[in-house]
C-alpha cells in the first residue's frame, strides 16, 4: 500500500535542519570508530598538526621522503605521460605489459608459472587489501590480524563487514604467535592479514614459519569446509637488511594473496600503484580474478592511473637504495641503546619500534613534540608502551633526534636492557 503521508521538506526550516541527523553506512560508523580511536585520534588530538609546520621541527612520524627523488625516476614518468597513441590516457584496468613483468618477477621468485591472469594492478596495497576484504569477506565472518600492525588494519576489516580479530605476536621477537593464532581461529574466520617486513617492528617472518602456518591454516580450512584466505602485505618485501631474504606465504599456501605496493619501494607514496598477486596454486583462479576486477571496480576504480601502469615495466627495476636506511637504523639503533632505550633492531621496513620511558607512550610523544621531535605513539599501531621512528629523514636530522632525546628524553631508571634486542 503506498505511503500517501506528507513529506517534510527542508527548504525554509532552519527547526527541521537541527533535528535531522545524517544517515551513515553503519560499516562505515564502525570503520570511523576505529579510526578515531587510533590515527585520527593522533591527528584530531595530538600537537603533530600544529607542530609539523614549525621550521625546527624534526619530523620522523611518517615513511614520507625527505629528499628530492632521482632524476632518472623522473623522466621514466614524463616518458610515460607522453602519448604514444590516441588512447593513451582513456580507461586502463590491467595494463598487460605491467602485469606481464610483475608474473615474469614472481615466477622466478616463487618458482612457478604465475601468469599475467593472476596480478591485478592496484592503486597501492591500500587498495589491494580493501579489494580483497570485500571480495572473500562475509556478512559477520572475522579476519584475524597481528598486533603491533598498520594502524588501518581494523577499520578496513570493519567497513567490509567483518569482525576484527587482533592476535599478539611474541613480544619477544616480535614474531607470529602461531599458538595464538590457532587458537583464534574461528568457524566464522573469513582471513588472517600477515605483513612481512612487519610495520612496525621490523620483523621478517622466516620460510619455515609460513609453511607452518600454511599448515595450520589448511588444517583449519579442511575442518570448516571452505578456505581460509591469506592476505599477506608485502609492501616492505624488497626493504631488508643485512642480507635478509623476505619469504611470502604465497609460495606454500594455495589461498592466499600478495599485496604489494611500489609506493614504498620508489619511496613515493604519493604516486599509487602496486598490484595483488593470486598464488600461483590457487584453485579456479580465474573465477576468483574476475570476482577481483568486479570489486575494484565496485570499490570505485581502484587502478593505478595510466602513466603509472605504462612505467611499471621500468619502475619494476627501481628501488629506494637500502644501503642508507640500514645505515640510518644502525645510527639510531646504536644511539638509542647508549642513551638506554630498549629498540628493536629491525630486520627491513624503515622503521624503528622504540620503548616508551613512559608507558603513557601518548604523553612521552607530546613530551618529545615539545622540542620538535616528532614520533608515533605506538597506541596507535597497537603497541601501548611503545613509540616509532621512520628512518627516512636525512642523516642530520637524524643525529639531531638523537641529541634531543639525549637533552630532553632521557628514560628513567625502571627501563631494564637486559631484554634489549
Amino acid at each position: 500500500m503506498p505511503d500517501n503521508r506528507p513529506v517534510a521538506t527542508i527548504e525554509g526550516s532552519a527547526g527541521l535542519d537541527q533535528a535531522l541527523a545524517h544517515c551513515i553506512n553503519p560499516l562505515i560508523q564502525h570503520a570511523q570508530g576505529s579510526h578515531s580511536r587510533h590515527l585520527g585520534r593522533f591527528y584530531a588530538e595530538s600537537s603533530y598538526e600544529q607542530r609539523r609546520h614549525e621550521p625546527d621541527a624534526i619530523d620522523l612520524t611518517f615513511g614520507n621522503p625527505h629528499e628530492m627523488p632521482p632524476d632518472g625516476l623522473i623522466a621514466l614518468l614524463q616518458e610515460a605521460a607522453i602519448p604514444k597513441r590516441a588512447n593513451w590516457f582513456s580507461y586502463l584496468r590491467h595494463h598487460e605489459p605491467a602485469r606481464q613483468a610483475i608474473a615474469s618477477t614472481l615466477s622466478e621468485e616463487f618458482q612457478a608459472t604465475v601468469t599475467p591472469g593472476h596480478i591485478a594492478m592496484t592503486n597501492g596495497a591500500f587498495a589491494g587489501l580493501m579489494t580483497c576484504l570485500r571480495t572473500v569477506c562475509t556478512p559477520g565472518s572475522e579476519v584475524i590480524y597481528f598486533t603491533p600492525g598498520w594502524f588501518y588494519y581494523e577499520a578496513m576489516i570493519l567497513a567490509a563487514g567483518a569482525s576484527p580479530v587482533a592476535v599478539p605476536a611474541d613480544p619477544r621477537t616480535w614474531q607470529l604467535d602461531l599458538n595464538l593464532l590457532e587458537a583464534s581461529l574461528s568457524e566464522r574466520t573469513s582471513a588472517v592479514i600477515i605483513n612481512t617486513p612487519n610495520n612496525p617492528t621490523g620483523a621478517i617472518y622466516s620460510d619455515e614459519t609460513l609453511q607452518a602456518l600454511s599448515a595450520i591454516l589448511s588444517k583449519a580450512s579442511n575442518r570448516i569446509g571452505r578456505p581460509i584466505y591469506v592476505l599477506s602485505d608485502e609492501s616492505y618485501k624488497r626493504i631488508v637488511f643485512d642480507d635478509n631474504t623476505s619469504a611470502s606465504i604465497v609460495a606454500h599456501y594455495p589461498w592466499s594473496f600478495l599485496i604489494y605496493t611500489l609506493t614504498k619501494t620508489l619511496l613515493m607514496p604519493g604516486e599509487r600503484i602496486g598490484y595483488l598477486a593470486l598464488s600461483p596454486h590457487m584453485p579456479d583462479a580465474g573465477e576468483m580474478s574476475e570476482a577481483i576486477t568486479v570489486t575494484q571496480l565496485m570499490t570505485g576504480w581502484a587502478f593505478p592511473n595510466n602513466t603509472l601502469q605504462y612505467a611499471l615495466a621500468d619502475l619494476e627495476t627501481w628501488s629506494v637504495d637500502v644501503g642508507p636506511i640500514q645505515r640510518r637504523r644502525d645510527l639510531m639503533v646504536k644511539g638509542l641503546r647508549e642513551l638506554g632505550f630498549e629498540v628493536t633492531q629491525s630486520a627491513g621496513t624503515f622503521y624503528l619500534l622504540v620503548r616508551s620511558p613512559d608507558h603513557d607512550d601518548w604523553a612521552y610523544c607530546e613530551m618529545l613534540a615539545e622540542v620538535g621531535l616528532l614520533v608515533l605513539p605506538g597506541c596507535v599501531m597497537g603497541a601501548p608502551g611503545y613509540f616509532r621512528i621512520s628512518l627516512t629523514a636525512p642523516d642530520d636530522q637524524l643525529h639531531s633526534a638523537l641529541e634531543r632525546l639525549k637533552c630532553f628524553g632521557l628514560p628513567s631508571p625502571e627501563i631494564d636492557q637486559s631484554n634489549a634486542r
